[in-house]
């Protein structure tokens, strides 16, 4: 289907929109949504998942973006 800027619109918004922020936002329990808006547009919308690890005796937590977790799976990531 053909969008165009008029269905993401921020002036007028359509349960199009809405319906897409709400998927970005669902089964999130860490992370982000950034809705990124020019010229009364939205643009974009970015997901970011967090994954909190827990490492060693001191359960020291550190937080990994979705490009990090990538990296993990192809063993590049040092923790």
């Amino acid at each position: 289907m053909y969008q165009t800027d008029h269905d993401y619109s921020t002036q007028k918004i359509k349960p199009q929109l809405v319906s897409q922020i709400v998927d970005a936002l669902k089964n999130k329990a860490y992370g982000s949504v950034e809705i990124y808006i020019q010229n009364y547009t939205v643009t974009q919308i970015t997901e970011r998942t967090i994954t909190k690890v827990n490492r060693g005796p001191n359960r020291v937590k550190k937080l990994l973006t979705q490009d990090q977790v990538s990296d993990q799976k192809d063993d590049k990531l040092t923790l």
